[in-house]
This record gives C-alpha cells, sequence and structure tokens, in this order.
C-alpha cells in the first residue's frame, strides 16, 4: 500500500542530540546507566515485566467508559480492561492536545506503541495495550497554539488559536471548542479531502466538549480506534494515587535535589541535562482552573488542601512521570529525543519514589512525503532520503534535474539549419534574379526567420513553464519538510497523511511501525520516509 518507503540510518540525520544517538545507537553508556536498555533480549524487560502489574480497579472502569464513549474497539477495551488483575501491560505513550489532535510526531508516538504492543505480545506472550496520556492537564499555550496542514496546492496553511481563548495557567484542555472548530473551518476549504476526510475531521471536532475532549476524539479516530486515551485532567488520576501525590508534595525538595543531581551527572558525562532548576519538577495546586505554583511560605495551606481534595493536585513535568508510571505500571513507555533525556535526568526519582521504572522505548521518527512530491522524486530522480537529510537542497536539485537543455539546444540547431539554407538559398538567387526580386525574396526570408525563432522560442518557454505548472509547489518545497531548523513531524497536524489518503493512511503508517519497532528491537534504530 506504500508508495514510497525508506529507512534512513540515525547518525545521518542533521541536528539531533548526543544523549539521544548514543541511546539508540549504543548499548553501555551514561543513559543506558540510568534508564536501561529497549533492545530485544535486554535484562530491562525482564525487570519491568517483573514490577507490579495490578491497575486500580476504578481507574479502569471509569477508562473503559470514556474510550467506549471514543469508539475504541472493542478488543483494545477488553485488554484495558486486563489491567485491573494484572493479565495485560500497558504500553504507554502522550502528548499535549492541539486543534484536530496535535502535531504529526503524536500519531507517530501512536503507531509505535500500538506496534510495540503487537511485537510484544507475539514475542513475551503478554497481553498489552497501547496507552495514550492525552496531557490535556498542561498549561504551555504557546505550545499547542498553532495549526500547521497543507493544502490540496501543497500551500502550508496556518493557523492559532486566539489569544482570547486562553487564560494563562489554565489547563490547555480545557480551551473551547468552539476555538478548535474555528481554526480548522478556516483552513478546511483549502484542504485535499481524500475519501471525505475534511468531512470526517469536521464531525469529529463537532461534538466536542473542549479542545481536550476534540483532541481525543482525533486520536482515536486517525488511529482506527486501536489506542486508548487517559486524560491528564480526570480527577480519578489523582484519587487513585493520593498517597503517592502527598508524599510526592512532602519530598519536593529532596526530589528537586536528585534532578538537578541527575542533570550535573549528564553534563559530565558529555550530554545534555534536559530540565534546568528553575523547571517545576513538583505539583500545582489549581483553583478556578488555574494552575498556580506553590510558593515556599504558602506550602502548608497547599498541603492542607492537597489533604481536604487531592484532585485540586497537578503535576508538573516530572510528577507527571513518576504519576503515570505509578498508576498504570506500563511495560514500556514509548517517548521522543527530548522525552527520553527527561528520563535520564529523573531517573533517581523512581528510586526514590519506590515506583518501577518501565523500559523507555524510542518512537519512531519519521518524514511524511505528500503525493506530489512523490510524483517529483520519481520525475526528477531524487532520493526519497533527501526530503529528510536536506530539504533545503531539494528545491534548486529538482529544478537543475527537471530542466531539459536538449530542448533547447534543439531549437537552436533547428534555427541554425534554417539560417544556413537561406544564406546557400540567397546566393543562388544573387546570380538569377534581378535587384527588385532579390530584394523581395531576402524581406521574405528574414520574416520566415523571425517566425521560426519564435515559434521555437515559444515552445521552448512552454516546455519550461509545463514542468512549473506541473509542480508548482516548487517554490516553496523546502517548507513542506522543514520550518526553522525544525522537522516536519512536529509542527505539520497529524491530520495531514489522513487528508491526503483517507483511513489508508493510518494502514499504511501501522505497517511503517512495525518495521520500525521491529528494527528498533533488533538495535537499528532508523528515521522512516514514507508516503501512501
Amino acid at each position: 500500500m506504500t508508495r514510497l518507503r525508506e529507512a534512513i540510518a540515525v547518525e545521518r540525520l542533521p541536528g539531533g542530540s548526543a544523549l539521544y544517538r548514543d541511546y539508540v545507537l549504543k548499548r553501555e553508556t551514561a543513559v543506558h546507566a540510568a534508564i536501561g536498555d529497549f533492545r530485544s533480549g535486554a535484562p530491562d524487560w525482564t525487570r519491568a515485566a517483573a514490577g507490579a502489574t495490578r491497575v486500580d480497579g476504578r481507574l479502569v472502569d471509569g477508562l473503559a467508559a470514556s474510550n467506549r464513549a471514543l469508539g475504541v474497539r472493542p478488543e483494545v477495551l477488553d485488554a484495558l480492561r486486563g489491567l485491573a488483575d494484572g493479565s495485560a501491560r500497558a504500553i504507554v505513550t502522550g502528548q499535549q492536545p492541539g486543534v484536530a489532535g496535535g502535531p504529526l510526531m503524536t500519531l507517530h508516538k501512536i503507531a509505535t506503541a500500538c506496534a510495540l504492543a503487537r511485537a510484544v505480545e507475539r514475542e513475551q506472550r503478554v497481553r498489552c495495550v497501547p496507552l495514550f496520556w492525552l496531557g490535556a492537564d498542561d498549561d504551555d499555550f504557546a505550545e499547542i497554539r498553532e495549526f500547521v496542514a497543507l493544502a490540496g496546492d501543497l500551500s502550508v496553511l496556518s493557523a492559532s488559536l486566539a489569544a482570547s481563548s486562553f487564560t494563562p495557567g489554565r489547563r490547555v484542555g480545557d480551551i473551547g471548542a468552539d476555538s478548535a472548530r474555528e481554526v480548522f473551518n478556516a483552513v478546511a476549504p483549502y484542504l485535499p479531502d481524500a475519501a471525505g476526510a475534511a468531512a470526517d475531521i469536521a464531525s469529529w471536532l463537532a461534538g466536542a466538549r473542549d479542545l481536550g475532549d476534540a483532541a481525543a476524539r482525533c486520536v482515536v479516530r486517525l488511529a482506527r480506534g486501536e489506542v486508548a486515551v487517559v486524560d491528564g485532567r480526570e480527577p480519578l488520576l489523582r484519587e487513585c494515587a493520593r498517597e503517592l501525590v502527598l508524599d510526592y508534595f512532602d519530598r519536593e525538595e529532596e526530589l528537586r535535589g536528585i534532578v538537578a543531581s541527575g542533570g550535573r551527572a549528564l553534563e559530565a558525562a558529555g550530554y545534555h541535562a534536559q530540565l534546568g532548576l528553575g523547571d517545576s519538577s513538583g505539583l500545582f495546586l489549581v483553583k478556578d482552573g488555574v494552575r498556580h505554583k506553590v510558593p515556599a511560605d504558602r506550602r502548608a495551606v497547599a498541603r492542607a488542601q492537597f489533604e481536604a481534595d487531592i484532585t485540586v493536585a497537578s503535576p508538573g513535568v516530572v510528577a507527571r512521570n513518576v504519576l503515570q508510571d505509578a498508576l498504570f505500571a506500563p511495560l514500556a513507555v514509548v517517548l521522543g529525543p527530548a522525552e527520553i533525556a527527561y528520563r535520564a535526568q529523573i531517573a533517581g526519582v523512581y528510586g526514590a519514589m519506590g515506583v518501577p521504572r518501565p523500559v523507555v522505548f524510542p518512537r519512531m521518527t519519521a518524514t511524511f512525503v505528500p503525493p506530489p512530491v512523490v510524483e517529483l522524486a520519481d520525475v526528477a530522480g531524487i532520493a526519497p532520503a533527501a526530503f529528510a537529510l536536506d530539504p533545503g537542497s531539494i528545491a534548486d536539485a529538482a529544478r537543475a534535474r527537471l530542466r531539459d537543455d536538449s530542448f533547447g539546444a534543439a531549437a537552436r540547431v533547428t534555427e541554425g539549419a534554417f539560417a544556413d539554407l537561406v544564406q546557400r538559398f540567397s546566393a543562388a538567387a544573387d546570380a538569377r534574379l534581378d535587384a527588385r526580386n532579390r530584394e523581395k525574396l531576402a524581406r521574405r526570408l528574414a520574416e520566415l526567420g523571425q517566425r521560426l525563432r519564435q515559434t521555437v522560442d515559444a515552445a521552448v518557454e512552454q516546455d519550461a513553464l509545463g514542468t512549473a505548472a506541473r509542480f508548482p509547489f516548487l517554490a516553496h518545497l523546502t517548507e513542506l519538510f522543514a520550518r526553522g531548523g525544525v522537522a516536519q513531524e512536529r509542527y505539520v497536524s497529524m491530520i495531514v497523511p489522513h487528508t491526503f489518503h483517507g483511513p489508508a493512511a493510518w494502514e499504511s503508517m501501522r505497517g511503517l511501525a512495525d518495521e520500525s519497532v521491529a528494527a528498533a528491537l533488533d538495535g537499528r534504530v532508523g528515521h522512516r520516509v514514507y508516503s501512501v
């Protein structure tokens, strides 16, 4: 089903951190010492499998009900229920919500989690359920505000949630669904609409309560119901982890010190510390829907409020990771490069809190190539890898390879041959015609020469225009694959493959993720370049 597919070795990709590259390419580094190994046969799989496996039944029941309403497949719901008695294990990934779901890397994470669940079931005979933790309780509006898609003509469409839709400190999932619908409706008329894809997305957004609900609907439907969603705002999450949350708050200063120490250790090993001392590693207090940091002089008051109602606690980045893994005891978590760096730095927190660590598995990284660009690559002879390795050089290379100098050369040969024939004929005519007829002949031959030049020049120009008309996106080709040095999958919306290919997009990505996971388990992590 996939028209174009190529794997690129991680070490060939531009950018990226030494920490991530060492984690996916090596086995015995400071990163591995902190978080373990993800390859088949690594002892970390055995360690993770031996940990606590039962998930609170109240939480499982609530998730089963909410995911049934979202349209998650019955077999996934059945596996989800198995978390309560330990007959199934979770494979967890996650991301903040965005208009129509979030960036394309979100879908790559989900596809990886689903593929890893299938692989573990086959290889380890352990029933698995992929879970997507929707960070709707986050308050980073700048992170989720922009929506970027590709029009049918491959122009880049960009729209943003209105600033008035958000109050600083509020949870982004609480942004009104009308704001999300307004953004999508602004670009929908320009989207490709394979198999009614744009209409599908509009219908998913139509009944949403808020941005978090809208994102959950898109996540489930784009993944064809193969993943279950956990909304980070769900009060039951804090209720089921009440003692852990209170313990975390009481030991927050100690845990911040562990995070700082983890950062120094990584830097000493030649890596980078993903979290600075200014980053929140603890808990926020939610009041009237707004997250508030807890200053030192208000900690006693906040502690009493948490004690009275644990649902007003909202975890920061470190606490959220620990809370997630304590609640769901995942066998593995699927993470991107920055998240792997987080895990390496906060690994000591798990030991301090007594929370078992799951296997840290790298998400599939990939570049989607829209169908018209696949055609361009075929015609111009451009290797698919170029779209990920050096998008800045693609347009020039395409123009150079599409420029057919032989046609222009043939036009010049034609003009030269005509001029030579005219010269020979004129020489013969000079001996046979009188002055008046020689002048008349010369004038007409000159007119023929001018008409010939105009005709062949027009043909050459039309040939060039034909190439430009066939691939009008050449002028902004690089924008399709990177923007400001940021890879496509981090800013283009997760709906983009769906709008070009409809349901076939997920089926293709599913197979792509199976290949990616199998290769990663074998120690061959790569970047995928694909189309459907």
